[in-house]
């Protein structure tokens, strides 16, 4: 295919080829000269639709009719392509819409620059363009020069006898198609010998449709039926199908990487699904590999997308084939395909090729859209080839362009069973002692290793492309594990000790992040609680004493600190960050404290209300801060469910609360106002304004009503009424109703308090590697600095901001953990093993280390044994099946040897018989 140039397009300004196609339409060779060397790529660039290609094929087919040779010739000496092809037009060159175009000296110039031999050019039809214009030219229109364009690629020198894909020459449609004057064009002019005989469709040759024509001069024109180069001979044989004649050839040995312009003989041979033509060219030296221009795809691809298993079978064992990666999918995309004959079968495609220890496919490459095989073969292949795919190395965390994930398609019992065979298991030795080792492979859960160029061989510019795909792969470690936890049908996995022991030992990893923040955030608060409680509300003595400076120095580097990290967490992921309650708390904390800081005069109101608020936004900062401890995320999940429920239902049933107040107000207002019988201060009257109607109608809400304050002088009847209304339908009913709910979230959350917590450590973790493995500069400056300095080369991202230090302690693969892979002692409380040659983090290396061990959470101890025990029965009872089937096996074999050597015995008696018959009846 031709390389398209890229052209900006997002502007008001009319795009170059656009211009330059105006003047070819004017015919101003001038213009068309000074603007070319103005704008050089737009003679290549392909121009969209209705046209969809280069202005030199516009000029040539199009505008035919218009355009004058020396426009032609313009644009050739200027650089317009000849042999550009796309699949749109079906590999058409130039020299093919200069025919189809029907302008005899716009052929002309096209013929003139064409090198020896690029006048048989063939479309991927396999159409010279001859041919192509004999079976789509309009003869029937006089004024259309086509006959010409024909007699010139006649005198051209183009090869008259090249066959289309239907095995059909250009003298073969001419005469069927009844045109008599192409017809003796090509028999006339041509200095070659016609064949007229070899091409047949339905039992016809050309032969047949010219005596049809009374066409009798045309036999006394030179032509052998015979005639045309071995090449041509060996690919008509394939065309035909005729394998045994084909390997009987004695020039095939020496023609097997032959090719006719459009594919090559193995291709041909791959195609038609001939495997004893294929056997025959691989093993006379044919390249396996060999592609050609109009025909891409390479043999073994073709025998995949078609499903010719032994042809396949026989390409897939040679140790010269290269594989493409897409091969993989394209069987998967068909794998559920029935079989239609003995010869095609996709499916057993996809088995040899997963079978062949000769390849070593890679499962984790993707086609255009960045689907893998995973994404198929869960999509279209079902349970068992997804599992085979899993257990070949597949990652479930290879994301598409559109951003779905091969685990969106997989059932919950195929991943349950995954998630059991990523635990390797030595079932030979004895699961009960204490040294018995169970490995978990978290390989399928993590991104696929990317291929690293060697050290020593690539420049700076490669270690840029690099270096940027490998940080993003360090941020997607808990990917899958995300998707589990979000999925109501996958959820329940997160107890899986396979999960469990990965978020067991990411918490491990990056608990340090915690603690850290959290001792930062204790000083803080500690520092702002005493600066208020010292300093802010006590304004009125001397501002510079010691106590205060040190107070408000250490909450000013505090609060500089904390401001920085919320900025960082900003610039990384601006919506994840304001998609978050807890940010906002300390936004408006941050706000707060600038003003406690910074503002040193207000009115002591104002200092009082803001202290105040201060103080609540930092308690409840603290609180969601330490309800992020593993320990601790179920009771701030009940919080956060209990009061989203809570408040969502007194939302909806808020109308009737506002309905009372007003009910009250209006009843109310106007009641005389009684004072104190000990002469103190009148009772304040909540009913003189909806505000305060509503602020009272909210507190009797919860029970306080202080009846005796309210005047029901006034409408004794309907203020009564409404009263009682009020008390049955929303201090009773409604708020029992809010408690109730409230009881069962909380109930409910108890209940699955595991699944609860491993959901909020996902989310903590997930975040913490979301910021610490993110991108510091905004996504929206990267993306404009690209856009509109696209001419700089940014090879540098700005991740690289982000200390080396901090995106090893927070990673677990490669640098925590080899292979992937993590052992456990199951009889010794579930301990971590941690030898030297496992773990690589020199950095965390201390005397401490090795005098301490990992152990993992008693849950998971349990699970891990029953899930060995399930597996240990399952093997078991697997060995006495193909051991009992065994048994049966070699008992049905003793019986069938016993039955022949009883059948050769009776044959031995009977011929025993016959003998003695024989003798006594000699005898007698």
């Amino acid at each position: 295919m031709g390389n398209y140039e890229l052209q900006r397009t997002d502007s008001i300004c009319t795009p170059p080829e656009v211009q330059l196609l105006e003047y070819v339409k004017a015919n101003n060779s001038a213009k068309i000269q000074s603007f070319v060397i103005e704008n050089p790529n737009s003679v290549n660039v392909v121009i969209g639709h209705p046209y969809d290609k280069p202005i030199l094929y516009i000029a040539c087919y199009e505008l035919a009719n218009q355009i004058r040779p020396e426009t032609i010739e313009m644009l050739v000496k200027l650089g317009a392509p000849l042999h550009h092809t796309d699949e749109v037009h079906n590999h058409m060159q130039a020299v093919h819409f200069a025919t189809l175009g029907g302008n005899p000296k716009a052929l002309e110039v096209i013929l003139r620059h064409l090198k020896p031999g690029d006048i048989n050019s063939l479309t991927s039809n396999n159409n010279s363009a001859l041919n192509l214009v004999v079976k789509e030219g309009d003869f029937a229109n006089a004024h259309n020069g086509l006959v010409e364009c024909v007699r010139m690629l006649v005198l051209g020198g183009i090869n008259v006898n090249t066959p289309d894909a239907k095995n059909l020459s250009p003298i073969f449609w001419a005469v069927k198609k009844g045109y008599a004057d192409v017809a003796r064009v090509i028999l006339y002019e041509s200095g070659q010998s016609v064949d007229i005989d070899s091409h047949k469709l339905r039992g016809k040759s050309a032969r047949d449709y010219m005596k049809e024509m009374k066409m009798s001069d045309a036999f006394t024109t030179p032509n052998n039926n015979e005639t045309g180069t071995v090449h041509d001979h060996l690919f008509q044989l394939l065309k035909q199908g005729d394998e045994d004649a084909f390997v009987s050839n004695e020039y095939a040995p020496h023609a097997v990487n032959a090719e006719d312009g459009t594919q090559t003989l193995l291709q041909l041979a791959t195609k038609k699904g001939l495997p004893l033509a294929v056997t025959f060219l691989l093993d006379h030296g044919a390249d396996p590999n060999k592609t050609t221009k109009q025909s891409p795809s390479p043999p073994i691809q073709i025998a995949a997308l078609n499903g010719y298993h032994k042809v396949f079978n026989v390409l897939v064992n040679r140790a010269n084939t290269i594989i493409p990666k897409s091969t993989l999918m394209d069987l998967l995309k068909h794998v559920d395909n029935e079989a239609i004959t003995d010869e095609i079968n996709h499916n057993l495609c996809y088995e040899l090729l997963l079978k062949s220890k000769a390849k070593s496919v890679d499962v984790n490459s993707g086609d255009k859209s960045d689907n893998t095989a995973l994404h198929y073969a869960a999509r279209y292949g079902g349970a068992s080839r997804t599992l085979e795919l899993l257990r070949s190395g597949a990652s479930m965390a290879c994301t598409n362009k559109y951003g779905s994930l091969p685990i969106e398609d997989i059932d919950c019992n195929t991943l349950e069973t995954h998630l059991n065979e990523c635990m390797e298991i030595n079932f030979d030795s004895n699961i009960d002692k204490e040294n018995f080792t169970a490995t978990f492979n978290y390989k399928t859960l993590m991104p696929p290793p990317l291929h690293v160029a060697d050290k020593g061989n690539f420049d700076t510019e490669t270690a840029c492309k690099l270096i940027t795909p490998a940080i993003a792969q360090l941020s997607s470690e808990t990917k899958v594990i995300s998707y589990i936890s979000k999925s109501p049908e996958l959820k329940h996995l997160l107890m899986h000790p396979t999960i469990t022991s990965f978020l067991y030992m990411k918490w491990h990893r990056i608990r340090w992040f915690f603690y850290t923040n959290l001792t930062f955030y204790i000083s803080f608060c500690l520092s702002l609680i005493l600066y208020i409680l010292l300093v802010y509300g006590n304004q009125s003595d001397d501002q510079h004493n010691v106590l205060a400076y040190i107070l408000s120095t250490f909450l000013g580097v505090t609060f500089v600190l904390l401001l920085l990290r919320e900025l960082f967490q900003i610039s990384v992921s601006p919506k994840m960050y304001f998609r978050q309650l807890e940010n906002w708390l300390e936004l408006l904390l941050l706000t707060l404290t600038a003003v406690i800081l910074f503002e040193r005069s207000p009115q002591q109101d104002v200092r009082k209300q803001v202290a105040a608020i201060t103080v609540l936004l930092a308690a409840f900062e603290m609180v969601l801060l330490i309800g992020q401890h593993p320990k601790m995320s179920t009771n701030i999940v009940m919080l956060r469910t209990v009061s989203a429920n809570f408040f969502k239902f007194l939302l909806w049933y808020s109308i009737l609360i506002i309905a009372f107040s007003l009910s009250f107000y209006i009843l109310l207002k106007d009641g005389p106002q009684e004072e104190k019988k000990d002469g103190g201060d009148e009772e304040v009257d909540f009913f003189v304004s909806p505000g305060l109607s509503l602020f009272k109608t909210i507190v009797m809400l919860t029970g306080e009503f202080d009846a005796g304050s309210i005047n029901f002088n006034v409408y004794p009847v309907t203020s009564h009424v409404i009263f009682m209304l009020f008390v049955f339908m929303i201090a009773i009913i409604l708020f029992n109703l809010l408690n109730g709910l409230a009881v069962n979230d909380t109930q409910l959350i108890k209940s699955n308090a595991e699944l609860v917590g491993h959901v909020a450590r996902i989310q903590h973790i997930a975040y913490i590697e979301s910021m610490l493995l993110g991108n510091v500069a905004p996504a929206g400056i990267m993306n404009c600095c690209k856009k509109y300095c696209c001419c700089c080369s940014l090879g540098v991202t700005s991740k690289f901001f982000v200390p080396r230090t901090l995106k090893r302690r927070v990673c677990l693969f490669p640098y925590f953990l080899n292979d992937y892979k993590l052992m456990v002692y199951p009889n010794q409380y579930a301990k971590i093993a941690l030898p030297t040659d496992v773990y690589s983090d020199s950095e965390s290396e201390t005397c401490f280390t090795h005098c301490t061990s990992i152990y993992l959470d008693r849950q998971t101890a349990k699970r891990i044994k029953h899930v060995i025990k399930d597996r240990k029965e399952e093997v078991e009872s697997e060995k006495l099946r193909n051991s009992t089937i065994q048994m049966q096996n070699d008992i049905i074999s003793e019986q069938q040897k016993c039955i022949q050597e009883l059948k050769r015995d009776r044959q031995l008696i009977l011929r025993k018989l016959d003998y003695l018959i024989g003798q006594i009846g000699v005898h007698q």
